[in-house]
């Protein structure tokens, strides 16, 4: 696009060969994006009083490129209070064809300048959620140009960090503005033709309330974290806030609530939902609570508090509990059982690799068959067909025996590895973690009159049936002197066959349902990405 000069220059050569007066130039400083310009009102006023009757431009989009002042244009050409427009693209007069394509040519433009804006939006969101600020960074921070990034500024992050410090030690902000301007020497920025000037007392208390100094980007997009070198802590922040006396301005504070949209209400479906409290003595409370959003429908369930609710997870994993003892007899089971089914599956996989190999010549002599016409198409095609499907087959039982009962075998190791260390990891884990190994433990949760349900996976039932009939019996096996108690001892011998039974029927729920390895992983690997975040 030209200058405003250069479009100037254009529009006189092409006054003076059409041999047109011009009586006046206007140029516009104000974006033709918004109704409203100076300057085009009182363009549109002239032509109303019959002063204009044309106009020369650049191109439309230079006249109008919202809605309000193209059919302003439109409906002056209409009306026949302006005659024509002219631009080095086209002459537009007050006809049907004409009239249509400037309002192409307008909706077009207006298209253009929206998808402008859309991709600029869309394009700061994205560099939000990297952690980046879009556009220029606060005094003490700079541009990166090469990496995109925002870096420390050599010359101001010091500076200002000695005023947060001075701040913090009771300085007034006239007092800092003073110090850092007059015997600090600290400027703002240079951008253009403005910068590098003193900071004033507004810009003292615009960085002082600046969150993006302890690392937390406030947009109107959201609140984001920072990937950039922080100046303070967050501690810091808000006790200078309390310092300026703002303390009960909204804080952006990230609170983790671990079990949200994973449980329904009992009584009307909505999702269950949380939310944090601090009453008036500053006794701080997570409850969780039926969001009531099913239209229609009436929801009389009440609040469950964060204890409450994790007790009862607590419970539902305390009755998989595999004490120490039964969890390595557990282990040591599935290890010798995989080692001997290994070895017979030596001798299995040698007589089908020999059935395949057989196959295969079998093929082979039945193609040379065919070459020496010596059978048929017709008889070809039917024993080359059985062939295939018998080579099909050894392949796959090859294929089986390779495989072996590796991953049914790994699986119910990782269910018993869940089913022992469960309660001890919730009881010290993060949200995440808590999230995680409650999605391992069932599905189809839902919360009625407190109570939480929950539908345990099936390799976890299978434990908790079995460990309910010797229930009595699994207390002493966590005690160190069982060895040497004989009547603990001959206990716990009488479990052991009962023990291998409960541990074989894990492993072929997992050998019968192969499928169960995609839905479902005993490894609990930590989930970060569901865990809730609310800013407040």
């Amino acid at each position: 696009m030209l200058s405003i000069d250069s479009q100037i220059k254009e529009l006189k050569e092409l006054a003076t060969r059409l041999s047109l007066n011009v009586s006046e130039i206007l140029t516009e400083s104000q974006s033709a994006k918004y109704p409203g310009r100076p300057v085009f009102n009182k363009m549109m006023k002239k032509v109303y009083r019959g002063e204009i009757k044309g106009i020369i431009c650049w191109k439309l989009d230079r006249l109008a490129r919202n809605p309000i002042d193209g059919s302003a244009l439109v409906w002056a050409l209409d009306r026949g209070k302006l005659f024509e427009i002219i631009s080095p693209h086209g002459l537009f007069k007050n006809n049907s064809n004409d009239k249509f394509l400037m309002q192409i040519e307008f909706g077009t433009a207006k298209k253009y300048v929206d998808d402008l804006s859309d991709n600029v939006r869309r394009g700061n969101r994205a560099k939000l959620e990297r952690g980046w600020l879009p556009g220029k960074p606060p005094l003490g921070y700079l541009n990166d140009p090469r990496d995109r990034t925002i870096t420390k500024d050599p010359d101001r992050f010091y500076l200002v960090r000695r005023m947060w410090d001075l701040l913090l030690k009771g300085f007034s902000p006239s007092q800092i503005e003073k110090i850092a301007g007059e015997k600090w020497g600290l400027r703002t920025r240079t951008c253009n033709k403005s910068g590098n000037q003193p900071l004033g007392l507004s810009g003292v208390y615009k960085v002082f309330s600046n969150s993006f100094y302890y690392g937390l980007i406030a947009r109107k997009e959201g609140v984001f974290e920072g990937r950039h070198e922080p100046m303070i802590t967050e501690d810091e922040y808000w006790k200078a806030q309390q310092i300026l006396g703002r303390p009960g301005r909204p804080r952006s504070k990230r609170h983790r609530f671990a079990f949200t949209g994973l449980i329904r209400c009992g009584e009307c479906g909505s999702m269950i939902t949380a939310e944090e409290k601090y009453n008036r003595y500053g006794y701080h409370y997570v409850y969780y609570r039926c969001t009531k959003k099913k239209r229609g429908r009436k929801c009389s369930q009440k609040y469950i508090e964060l204890d409450g609710l994790e007790s009862q997870i607590l419970n539902y994993l305390g009755r998989i509990y595999v004490p120490k003892r039964l969890f390595e007899i557990a282990l040591e089971y599935l290890k010798a059982e995989q080692k001997e089914k290994q070895e017979k599956l030596l001798d299995v996989r040698k007589s089908i690799e020999t059935a395949r190999r057989d196959s295969e010549k079998k093929l082979a002599n039945l193609n040379q068959m065919r070459m020496k016409d010596m059978i048929d198409d017709e008889e070809y095609l039917t024993e080359k067909r059985k062939l295939l499907d018998e080579k099909i087959g050894l392949q796959r039982s090859l294929d089986d025996t390779r495989n072996g009962n590796g991953p049914a075998t790994k699986l119910a190791e990782e269910t018993f590895v869940f089913a022992h260390e469960a309660v001890e990891r919730f009881k010290k884990g993060t949200p995440e973690e808590k999230r995680t190994l409650l999605q391992k433990l069932g599905s189809n949760l839902s919360l009625e009159g407190k109570k939480l349900l929950i539908q345990v996976e099936k390799p976890l039932r299978i434990i908790e049936d079995g460990l309910t009939g010797f229930r009595n019996d699994i207390e002493p096996l966590e005690s160190p002197d069982i060895g040497c108690n004989k009547a603990k001892s001959k206990s716990f011998l009488a479990m052991i066959p009962l023990w291998y039974t409960l541990v074989e029927d894990v492993r072929t729920f997992y050998e019968n349902n192969a499928s169960y390895d995609d839905r479902k992983n005993m490894k609990a690997e930590s989930d970060p990405g569901h865990v809730t975040v609310r800013s407040l």
